[in-house]
């Protein structure tokens, strides 16, 4: 398998994998008055509201259009927090296609139609996309909490008037990790904006954009669902754009939380090794 093909459906899995059930009446055509808040009340309310789980279980139908083709697939999620992410692959006959497993230091693929097999790290993944994700900025986008906003941190904000929606951003200042880059010392500005929901203070739109490589994601979270009093977004869509353009549409269903899970990824003896 070539490493475009590997980068394909990491893309798919990096990006396609969100969640959840149970629902609760969405406000969009609702005009109603937002009151002023500060970045700090509003990045409280932030953190009260964002979803928190052990474990992790659901299905997900999603949809991947390049601009060329458009893919469709089913898949099966599991998470255990700040540790693994799971996810089998399925063409929409039901025979499981691919294999994903995701550590903190790990990403492996399974390719079962070409017996073949993938083992590498977030160094390895970062390099083939042009991205600076880490496990934890994976585990925060798959279910649809924000990434790194702190309350000693600062944050801008206002009232979106046109969107009806609290608006929150800040500038991210990361250091490259040295094995990919010489000058360890580099920084790296990386942008992310939120619209929050001014009732539930739960995220409507995502932005994350990076000036120096032009690359950015928009995420937008709707259709949101009460499971065991959390809310958790069942519409999920994103549009990524670098040198190509990319749309993906999740919708999830069959969600638990609290499940002991396991996460299996056997590599038979007769599968071949990808090289990087």
């Amino acid at each position: 398998m070539s490493k475009f093909k590997v980068g394909y459906w990491l893309t798919i899995f990096v990006i396609g994998v969100f969640l959840f059930s149970c629902k609760v009446q969405e406000k969009d055509n609702v005009k109603i008055k937002i009151k002023s808040r500060s970045s700090k009340f509003l990045v409280k309310k932030l953190k009260q509201n964002e979803f928190e789980f052990n474990t992790i279980s659901a299905k997900a139908a999603i949809s991947i259009d390049d601009g060329k083709k458009k893919t469709s697939f089913k898949t099966h999620l599991r998470i255990r927090k700040d540790s693994a992410i799971w996810m089998s692959i399925t063409p929409l006959l039901g025979i499981e296609m691919a294999r994903v497993l995701i550590t903190k230091d790990s990403v492996k693929f399974l390719n079962r139609a070409d017996k073949e097999y993938f083992i590498g790290d977030f160094g390895y993944l970062n390099k083939l996309f042009g991205t600076d994700i880490d496990y934890q900025m994976l585990e925060a986008l798959l279910i649809g909490n924000s990434l790194d906003f702190e309350e000693n941190e600062k944050v801008h904000s206002r009232v979106d008037r046109k969107k009806t929606l609290y608006f929150l951003s800040t500038e991210k200042k990361r250091k490259v990790k040295k094995e990919l880059e010489k000058d360890k010392e580099k920084i790296r500005k990386e942008a992310q904006v939120l619209w929050l929901d001014p009732i539930t203070f739960k995220i409507k739109e995502l932005l994350i954009s990076s000036p120096e490589t032009g690359r950015s994601l928009m995420g937008s979270y709707s259709d949101y669902r009460e499971i065991e009093t959390q809310l958790i977004p069942y519409d999920l869509r994103f549009n990524l754009k670098s040198k190509t353009s990319s749309a993906i549409e999740v919708k999830y269903s069959k969600f638990s939380i609290g499940k002991s899970l396991t996460f299996p990824f056997k590599i038979s003896s007769k599968y071949v090794q990808i090289k990087k």
